[in-house]
């Protein structure tokens, strides 16, 4: 792959070659202490600048500040970008598409004769595909996957062993389910009598929208009667529970182990932390940042970053921090 290729991938960066030389061909991406002439290497992480000076990586992604203090003091080419960290995912995204053992339509899938299946799509073996459900363009299904009845899935996706997307639920194009996930599963409601739990049935379904990656073994339940929703671009990390009715703005990052509960408002571009956990019928605002642990128990104001169990703004946090650890250091002296 030559650097005039590379530069039209990566064009929505504003890539800039330093020097000039797009003749230089390459065989992949490696960090900067394992490359050699034919790989691109990258600097992202400002405290690994030192390892620049000493790669051997034919070519270097990096911003331009970075550039600046580099320039003539490497012998690797430099991809100056504005933002590094989006340039190396597009390279690496060219260098290491993901290869799938198995093409085409299996005898030993077991599809419904009303469902509708691209004839690009990959069904693996032993996977079945319901009444009225449909299979997108190019999409590649894993065996023990199962998709339900009407569901529809859009092109390009890529589903791993043991997804399951229930009834009535709809999957937009480009998404990728991690091995073991499951959408459309009954959301957790009931109504106490003083002799029973009566169930109450979840009628509702699941939509996904484009571009959405969901990792392993994460829930997301079906809506109670209106659809629990996910917003296009949102990454969502293994082992995250989403309750029903939750609806999920775009862009967002939520990382594992995170709990939402039904029917809270997740805005666009919000970022939460690992074990996370947001009440239910909660509104949390655009681009607002949840910290690792975080327990949310109010609305989070638009832009804000909140911290702690209960959580508050993380400043208040951090300078409650603060205070127990002076508190609990005074204590043990005087003991």
């Amino acid at each position: 792959m030559t650097l005039i290729s590379i530069t039209e991938i990566i064009s929505q960066t504003d890539c800039e070659v330093m020097p000039h030389n797009h003749e230089a061909k390459f065989i992949g991406v490696a960090p900067l202490n394992l490359a050699s002439a034919e790989h691109i290497s990258f600097l992202i992480n400002d405290k690994y600048f030192d390892e620049c000076l000493k790669t051997q990586a034919g070519a270097l992604v990096c911003s331009k500040k970075t550039a600046e203090l580099l320039y003539g003091q490497t012998k690797s080419i430099l991809l100056v970008s504005q933002n590094p960290h989006a340039a190396v995912a597009k390279i690496s995204q060219f260098f290491f598409k993901p290869k799938h053992p198995f093409s085409g339509i299996s005898h030993q899938a077991m599809i419904d004769e009303t469902a509708e299946i691209h004839p690009t799509a990959t069904i693996f073996p032993f996977v079945f595909v319901g009444p009225g459900a449909k299979v997108g363009a190019q999409t590649v299904v894993y065996s023990g996957c199962f998709i339900g009845a009407t569901s529809s899935v859009g092109a390009d996706c890529l589903l791993y062993p043991n997804v399951v997307i229930r009834e009535g639920c709809t999957v937009g194009d480009r998404c990728i389910f991690n091995p073991g996930s499951v959408i459309g599963g009954d959301g957790f409601g009931f109504a106490a009598t003083e002799k029973e739990n009566v169930k109450i049935p979840q009628i509702g379904g699941v939509q996904i929208a484009n571009d959405v990656e969901i990792g392993a073994n994460t829930t997301i339940d079906r809506g109670a009667m209106a659809d629990t929703k996910v917003g296009s671009q949102t990454k969502i990390d293994n082992l995250v529970m989403i309750a029903h009715n939750v609806v999920i703005g775009e862009f967002c990052f939520i990382a594992a182990q995170t709990g939402i509960a039904g029917s809270a408002n997740i805005g666009d571009r919000v970022i939460m932390g690992g074990q996370v956990g947001v009440a239910g019928h909660l509104k949390i605002g655009n681009k607002s940042i949840l910290t690792a642990q975080s327990g949310i128990s109010k609305n989070i104001p638009e832009g804000q970053m909140w911290g702690g169990s209960p959580a508050r703004p993380f400043k208040e946090h951090a300078l409650s921090l603060v205070a127990l650890n002076k508190l609990a250091k005074s204590n043990k002296k005087s003991s």
